[in-house]
């Protein structure tokens, strides 16, 4: 019933939305590949906000997560007010619109009590914002490939790169958190097995294929290079655990101090690959 009225609440949001006037476009002091990075931030943080949501109902370390939730939503909105001022044209202004919908309603969910009725929601939803949010990435990598490279080719293949790699590696920080919210979903039993196990593979496979271009992208610098590598060794241990955590009964004493171990790899993950989207960003 409480599914039914969130999917009733977005229809007649559009509806209404729809209306609307376009305010006027605020230019920001904001790059456009700036711009995909901030956009590519707001993917990885319905993630966390999925998964601090998740991890507060299944009792882990509830006054942490809590807080991490709060601070998301609070980052997630800022940067959308940004996005919709900086919107260079009509299909993104669109899109950030349809994203703020979403928003709205997905702030509905997780304002109730922490339960898992609410986890419940939070799964069958969390899909329609991330895409929402990754197609809102894709419009500005398409605007910058457009509008910023028209000079000759040369220089239109060196920034269609550069923002498919801005794009890729800002992507890795959501499947972090993807990654940890798909488990915790999995190993308690939050939603259909067979789903979550097969987004769950299939978030891996992205992050494992992803990182692979990253690491043998000709133009990375000695900077990014070192990050990568750290990366790597972080993502190694991560992996191990993970698969003992979902190989393995929990409640367990093994089983808690691999999952905080795991959640505390996966902070160090995002942070690094913040650092490495930055180093993109500035060359």
């Amino acid at each position: 019933m409480r599914f039914v009225l969130l999917f009733t609440l977005i229809l007649t949001s559009t509806l209404s939305f729809a209306t609307d006037p376009i305010p006027p476009t605020r230019k920001l002091n904001m790059t456009i590949y700036e711009a995909i990075n901030k956009a590519g931030y707001q993917r990885m943080l319905t993630q966390r906000i999925a998964k601090s949501y998740v991890a507060v109902v299944c009792g882990i370390d509830k006054d942490k997560y809590k807080e991490h939730l709060k601070g998301s939503a609070k980052i997630f909105e800022s940067n959308l007010k940004e996005l919709e001022a900086f919107s260079p044209n009509e299909a993104i202004r669109t899109q950030l619109r349809y994203v703020e919908i979403l928003w709205q309603n997905y702030k509905f969910i997780y304002s109730d009590d922490y339960n898992k009725e609410g986890a419940l929601t939070i799964v069958q939803f969390n899909d329609k914002i991330l895409k929402a949010c990754n197609d809102a990435v894709s419009l500005l990598e398409e605007y910058a490939i457009e509008h910023k490279s028209n000079k000759d080719q040369e220089v239109r293949v060196r920034d269609s790169d550069l923002s498919s790699i801005i794009n890729i590696s800002g992507r890795q920080r959501m499947l972090t958190q993807r990654i940890l919210f798909l488990s915790l979903t999995k190993t308690y039993g939050i939603g259909d097995v067979n789903t979550q196990n097969q987004k769950l593979e299939s978030a891996v496979s992205m992050f494992k294929e992803s990182f692979k271009r990253l690491m043998s992208y000709s133009k990375n610098t000695a900077q990014i290079d070192t990050e990568l590598l750290a990366i790597s060794k972080y993502w190694s241990n991560m992996e191990e655990n993970l698969n003992v955590i979902l190989t393995s009964e929990n409640n367990t004493v093994q089983f808690n101090d691999l999952l905080a171990k795991v959640m505390k790899t996966g902070e160090q993950i995002l942070f690094s690959f913040d650092e490495v989207v930055f180093l993109y960003e500035r060359e």
